[in-house]
């Protein structure tokens, strides 16, 4: 035991090594100059058509002259976007004129909010409100209109569960599009002392693979190489927000079981514009603002989805760390929950204390009656490094369980970061560690990663959200990357060589992987293969594979297509995966799309699966979601159907009206209607607490 224990702290007297160097000056390296845009204060603000001929967008500075972003290097962008940026006391105002000679071949297939916007034509409004040259917001809207939104965290954590209230319109033109956006200041949390944000434009043109960047960075979501927008006067800003009172009632009714009728509320009450706190009362935890085909009506197992539940979704992206050890999805049937995020100084955080049940998975997955006390920190040190702290306590009536980490990412260099952590529970009176680090390296087409990784046996990851048992694993990356002239035929291409290696809690192997692959880009069409070998442990032995894999893509205007095709041995038997893909977007609201996958394994398995999905959008905020499913398993001449039925309107971000048809053969059959409605009022009091 005393030698387990001096081998415990022996890592974390090296992780805290790593954490006191990361605090020395040297490690951020990072551009020498930023650009500037100036925000002008209107007293007439403009209408938000996307027409941008409202006389106040002449007043104002002019971002030009974009980057075309290449991985490692930027050039100048050979197509023109401008950007303007207005405020007044409630608004933050941007105005984007997009130069586009092709426009009958602008790729629009997104018609859902919070989809993959990014995939079509686009524009992203990047907000670090702190200046803190970590962490912002995104605003994004595609050439059909369609809206999203996300949080960023430490340059490297995406947060699509982020809703904010703001409006955009998008106007086409024979040789050019615009779009207005208005985003009220009530919706974003900011420093009301700063004058100075960061800010970045970032530019999607699909049909040559091309983004543009108004900064001058060849990577999304680098923070630190954002440009500055200036000359706000947040003294102007009325600050007044808004107590938020979200009451919910729900009706479920399954097939064999009683019907039941729901109801909770959420309270969400502003302290500043740094500072937030939510209390909830049986909130509604029906997990429906996934795809439809992890639809949960039952609740009687949990599934691994995104946060999208009002209660936990502010301050989501702080939880979010290498080794996944609080999956908030687990804590199920709150009574009542308390909790509060925001930034003090160069400090983020949030506390959660909950009183309910959650999921048991040391005890056959019941659920049990659970006290949870959660609190994370992150704290900004120089340029870009980041280090932090986690500590979670679980009571329940058989055991308490206690678990702390410590995490960092550090900037080492504009090219090279490296990220740790490392974590230790007590369960009984024991305790066991498991421990992250690795490292990355990006200059000029070039990506090298490494990372290690181990759960100490008798860890239990389980008790919080960690899905894994002991073990430990490396990974090796080597990926060199090139982007052709903009004039050229071939887009770009990348060779990538891959290494993994994981052995179990007693050091035997568990799987043992080498990969290559090769990927080239040319106009719309996207061609991949990629070759391995390796041995994996199945039913207690181990087994050599070895696959070939091919896939060729086709991205178009309306639609896209694609074929898979993965074959080799394992078991020194023959196996194939293949997989037909395509959808079809119609009238801007329409789209349709289909699979068709086939897994054959000689005796083992042959399972073709055939999927359709589609989605009618009626408008921006009213929806119609269909998901039908058909499992063939050949070999056992069983076969499953599934159908998903979701009608959604969705009044506000946080205001819903959803009715869903479930009827799985074999299986539940199940109708679910939920309404969901934010009442707002404000706070006249509010200023002081600024």
């Amino acid at each position: 035991m005393e030698q387990i224990g001096r081998v415990q702290w022996t890592h974390a007297l090296i992780w805290i090594s790593i954490l006191l160097l990361a605090t020395t000056p040297l490690f951020a390296k990072t551009q020498s100059t930023r650009r500037t845009l100036r925000a002008t204060l209107t007293e007439n603000p403009p209408v938000i058509d996307g027409e941008l001929t409202d006389p106040v967008w002449q007043h104002a500075d002019i971002a030009t002259n974009f980057f075309r972003a290449k991985e490692g290097e930027t050039h100048r962008a050979e197509l023109d976007t401008e950007v303007r940026v207005l405020y007044d006391e409630n608004m933050l105002y941007i105005g984007v004129r997009c130069e586009e000679p092709d426009m009958k071949n602008l790729r629009e297939t997104m018609t859902r909010r919070d989809s993959f916007v990014w995939q079509n034509d686009c524009i992203e409004v990047m907000l670090d409100t702190y200046h803190d040259q970590r962490n912002c917001y995104i605003f994004a809207v595609n050439t059909l209109g369609t809206q999203a939104d996300e949080r960023v965290g430490n340059e490297s954590v995406f947060d699509m569960s982020w809703d904010a209230k703001w409006e955009v319109k998008v106007k086409k033109h024979k040789d050019n599009w615009t779009a207005e956006f208005a985003i009220p200041f009530n919706e974003v949390r900011f420093n009301r002392r700063n004058t100075t944000w960061g800010i970045n434009f970032w530019r999607v043109r699909p049909i040559n693979g091309q983004s543009h960047s108004w900064a001058e960075t060849a990577f999304f979501s680098r923070v630190s190489e954002f440009g500055d927008l200036t000359g706000l006067n947040l003294e102007k800003i009325k600050t007044t927000q808004k107590i938020g009172i979200l009451p919910y009632g729900s009706y479920r009714a399954l097939v064999n079981r009683p019907n039941d009728l729901n109801g909770g509320v959420d309270v969400i009450l502003p302290m500043s514009t740094h500072l937030t706190s939510n209390v909830t009362l049986n909130p509604d935890f029906s997990q429906l603002e996934s795809d439809p085909t992890q639809i949960n009506i039952s609740s009687d197992r949990e599934l691994f989805l995104p946060e999208r539940r009002p209660f936990f979704r502010e301050g989501a992206e702080l939880f979010e760390l290498p080794l996944n050890l609080f999956y908030t999805r687990r804590v199920q049937e709150i009574d009542v929950g308390a909790k509060t995020t925001g930034k003090v100084g160069n400090s983020n955080f949030a506390v959660i204390n909950t009183y309910g049940k959650m999921i048991d998975r040391y005890d056959a997955d019941q659920k049990k009656q659970v006290n949870l006390l959660a609190g994370r920190i992150n704290h900004d040190i120089g340029e870009r490094t980041v280090i932090g702290a986690m500590g979670i306590h679980k009571h329940q009536a058989d055991r308490d369980v206690a678990l702390l980490s410590l995490n960092g990412r550090f900037g080492l260099h504009r090219d090279w970061t490296a990220a740790s952590q490392y974590a230790i529970d007590w369960v009984d009176g024991e305790m066991h560690w498991a421990y992250h680090t690795a490292t990355e390296w990006i200059h000029e087409g070039w990506l090298g990663e490494v990372q290690f990784e181990e759960i100490q046996d008798g860890f239990r990851p389980n008790e919080m959200g960690l899905e894994e048992e002991a073990f430990r694993l490396a990974r090796a990356r080597l990926r060199y990357r090139y982007e052709f002239p903009e004039a050229h035929f071939v887009e770009s291409f990348w060779v990538d060589t891959r290494h993994f290696y994981q052995t179990n809690a007693q050091r035997l192997l568990r799987e043992r992987l080498s990969e290559s692959r090769f990927y080239i880009d040319v106009g719309r069409f996207n061609f991949f293969t990629s070759g391995g070998f390796g041995r994996l442990r199945e039913v207690g032995q181990l087994f050599d594979t070895k696959f070939i894999r091919s896939e060729i893509d086709y991205q178009a205007p309306w639609g896209q297509l694609g074929v898979i095709n993965r074959f080799g041995t394992r078991r020194d038997e023959f196996n194939r995966f293949t997989s037909f893909s395509g959808g079809i977007n119609l009238l801007g609201k329409f789209t349709i799309n289909l699979d068709l996958d086939n897994f054959f394994w000689r005796v083992h398995r042959n399972t073709l699966i055939l999927r359709l999905r589609s989605n009618y959008q009626f408008t921006q905020k009213i929806g119609w979601r269909i998901f039908v499913e058909r499992v063939d398993e050949r070999l056992q001449d069983e076969i499953t159907y599934n159908f998903n039925s979701i009608f959604d309107y969705e009044f506000t971000p946080e205001s819903h009206f959803f009715f869903v048809v479930v009827d799985n053969l074999p299986g539940d059959r199940a109708v679910f209607a939920k309404l969901a409605y934010l009442f707002e009022r404000n706070l006249p009091d509010f200023a002081q607490f600024n």
